[in-house]
Parts: C-alpha cells; structure tokens; sequence
C-alpha cells in the first residue's frame, strides 16, 4: 500500500499545472500567429536612412504607402513674388468729376475770351491803319479799340489762370485721374467711374519693394475678393493708414468709404503651391514631405519658408518640376522618422 505524503502531492499537482500550460499554448498556438500576423500587417515596415548631409529619408514600400493611408499629389505651380498687404478705401469720385466739369468751363471760356481778343486785335489793327492813312479814323476809336484789347488780353488771362488753378486742383487731389484728356469721348477709367460701373479705390501700400499691378481686395465680411488694375499714384495719402498710397479701379461699383483689406503679388517668379495639410510643424518650422518619381519608396524631409504662407497653402521655392508631396500622412512620416531617431540614441 501507498502512502501519498504531502510532498509527493504537490508534485503530482505540478506536473498537472505544467501539462495544462503546455496544452493551452499548444491549442491556442494558431491564435497567437495571427494576432502577430495582423500586427505586423498593421504596422508599416520602414528604414531610416541618412544621406550625407544627414538629412533623414523614410522609406515605404508601395503596400506600407497603401496601408498607411499615404497620399501623394503633384503641387500647383503658381506665378508669385514678394507679398504686399495694405489698407484700402472706396473713394468719392463725385468731386473729382465736378471738379472737371470746372476745369472743362474754365477751358471753353479761355477759348471763348481768346477768340474774342484776336476779333479785338483785327479791329484795333484796323483803326491804327484809318488813323495812320491820314487820319480817317478818329484819335477817339482808337483809343477805344486799344481799350478793348487790353480788356480782352485781361479777360484772357484771368480765365487761363482759373484754368490752371482747377487743373492744379486735379493733379493735386487726383493725381493722374485729374490730367486724363477727354478726347474720343473720355478716358475708360473716367467713363467706368462716371456709369457707376467700376470704384476708385485708394490703397495705402506698406513696407518696400515693386507697386503691384493687380490688388485683390477683400470685404469687411471676407465673403468675397475683388480684383483691382492699378492706375497710378495717389497724391495724398489715406487718413486712417500709413504706407505709399496708390490709386485702383475695380470692377465693381463699391459704396463710398467701404475700407478693405487689400494684398497684392509683385513680380512672375514660378514657384509650387502645397496645401495646408501636406504641412507638419517640428521644432517650430513648417516641413513637407518630398517623393521623387525616380524613388517611389523615398521620402524626405523639406523645411519651407516660414514666410511663405498664404491663404490657400505653402509656397515651396525649391521643389523639382517632377516632385510629389505628400498631401495625407505626413505626420505618420514624422513619427516613423522621430521614432527611429529616438532608438539610435538609445542605442548609443
């Protein structure tokens, strides 16, 4: 007869535990390999390398792009320059245009009193011959037709002055509006603005650099944009805004006074445009993703000009004519390259 002491029992009772373990692993073995499979589906197999410079570069086959939800997209080439924002207001052309009807009188009448001193000139021409030809003419009519000449010659003269003083009146307060002829019917501009089929619109340019030849304004509610054609410089300056003021015409009839907010492009240099979400931030600078179609697998890294932030994206100076960006999972990019970062140090 066996007697079972209590350390053959707890032997017995740990062969048993053992065997279950191993029965379970063994059972479950199938379920483990595919919890690792879809694991390893999941995560996106990548290499990050470093060129000489040591600029990373991240690397993904065509399946990890796919399973990564990257997207890649060619950037729009776009005509830019230096960046100008200003202040802007709707002018009142009303005086402008009464002033011009006085210049327009003013002018008539100086033709009017210079035709007539020419008729006063012919007839004291005329008396002076009576009165030299043996006095057939009286000392009398002569002295009055000398009269009338210097009354005429006068009259001349006053009204080229009032002539001049409006027209110093336009070019002070309009600037090239104000010397713009009126033959053919008057200038474009000038009839625009009188149909109410266009504004003048005066913008107060700040900083330095080239006058943009087209504005794009913008109104207080900034539901639309307005594109307007620069017609020269403003002679005075806007009261509420500082900068070099220039005179514009839209397209469009604005009320009076309207302020806006105006931004304009100098010159024709052809840059790239990426959108907003191919942009991540580190280390305070805005960064891009670059693909070239000769590496479909490579991505690098490509910092931006902090300035070059519009409205509707980035400009990016230096990209290729064949480059990708990527437009969608670049902060996944960033990531896989901060965290292989992350491990070389570790590991040093």
């Amino acid at each position: 007869m066996k007697i079972y002491t209590p350390q053959r029992a707890l032997f017995l009772m740990g062969l048993v535990i053992i065997g279950l373990v191993w029965a379970l692993i063994y059972f479950a073995r199938d379920e483990l390999r595919l919890h690792d499979a879809a694991e390893d589906e999941l995560r996106p197999p990548s290499l990050v390398e470093r060129d000489e410079s040591g600029m990373p570069s991240v690397r993904l086959t065509p399946a990890a792009q796919k399973a990564s939800g990257i997207e890649i997209a060619q950037p729009l080439a776009v005509r830019a320059g230096m960046e100008r924002e200003a202040q802007a207001a709707v002018l009142d052309v009303e005086p402008l245009f009464a002033l011009r009807a006085q210049a327009q009188e003013a002018r008539a009448e100086t033709v009017r009193l210079a035709a007539q001193l020419a008729r006063s000139e012919n007839e004291r021409a005329r008396v002076q011959a009576l009165f030299d030809d043996d006095r057939n003419a009286s000392e009398r009519a002569l002295q009055t037709a000398r009269s009338q000449v210097e009354q005429d010659r006068a009259a001349v003269q006053a009204a080229r002055a009032r002539e001049g003083g409006l027209q110093a009146s336009l070019r002070q307060g309009w600037g090239t509006l104000g010397t713009m002829g009126d033959e053919d019917g008057g200038h474009p501009d000038l009839q625009a603005l009188a149909q109410r089929r266009a504004s003048l619109v005066a913008v107060a340019l700040r900083g330095e650099g080239d006058i943009p030849v087209q504005m794009q304004l913008r109104l207080p509610d900034g539901s639309d944009l307005i594109d307007a054609r620069r017609i020269g410089p403003a002679p005075r300056n806007l009261s509420f805004a500082a900068g070099e003021t220039w005179l514009y015409r839209t397209e469009r009839a604005l009320p009076s006074g309207l302020r806006l907010a105006a931004r304009g492009i100098t010159g024709s240099e052809l840059m790239h445009l990426v959108p907003n979400s191919a942009v991540v931030w580190y280390a305070g600078l805005p960064w891009i993703y670059v693909r070239d179609d000769d590496e479909p697998e490579e991505f690098i890294r490509q910092a931006l000009p902090a300035e070059s932030q519009r409205p509707d994206g980035w400009l990016a100076p230096s990209l290729e004519d064949d480059a990708r960006i990527v437009t969608r999972g670049a902060q996944l990019l960033l990531s896989e390259e901060l965290k292989h970062s992350l491990a070389d140090e570790n590991d040093d």
